[in-house]
């Protein structure tokens, strides 16, 4: 689908997955996410879509997939019923580090890698929202 192995395709796929495994009901195995994902519309950035697209199954086709420009990486993955959502941001600390490693010489598939085996709460900030209630899940 994506032609290259990238670390921003894998933050992609991770905020695809953190989403599904927070948001998923026992009941509910087929959880079906309408996700809005805020990007800089520039590779390597815009690579992030690609991933959220495998992982969650939301397309710009089937619309349930929003593509909207930002400075920042972050998506925004909501279920309606029950209602909840999810917002998970790129920490800015990580893209950095990861742009001084591509001007270094680093290649995608090594940053890739590094990517997949960094920890959650090194990668993301999550903050899940319900009906009257919001809470942070990682600094």
């Amino acid at each position: 689908m994506h032609g290259h192995l990238g670390p921003f395709l894998v933050i992609g796929v991770r905020m695809g997955k953190l989403a599904e495994r927070t948001l998923k009901h026992s009941s509910d195995k087929d959880i079906k996410f309408q996700v809005t994902i805020r990007v800089p519309q520039t590779t390597p950035f815009s690579c992030t879509i690609d991933g959220i697209q495998s992982t969650t199954q939301c397309t710009i086709g089937n619309q349930r997939l929003k593509v909207e420009k930002s400075e920042e990486i972050s998506g925004s993955f909501e279920v309606r019923s029950p209602k909840q959502e999810l917002r998970i941001c790129v920490k800015p600390k990580m893209i950095q580090d990861l742009l001084n490693r591509f001007k270094d010489g680093a290649r995608g598939e090594q940053l890739a890698a590094h990517i997949a085996s960094v920890p959650e709460e090194e990668l993301f900030i999550v903050e899940e929202r319900r009906p009257s209630t919001v809470a942070k899940l990682e600094d």
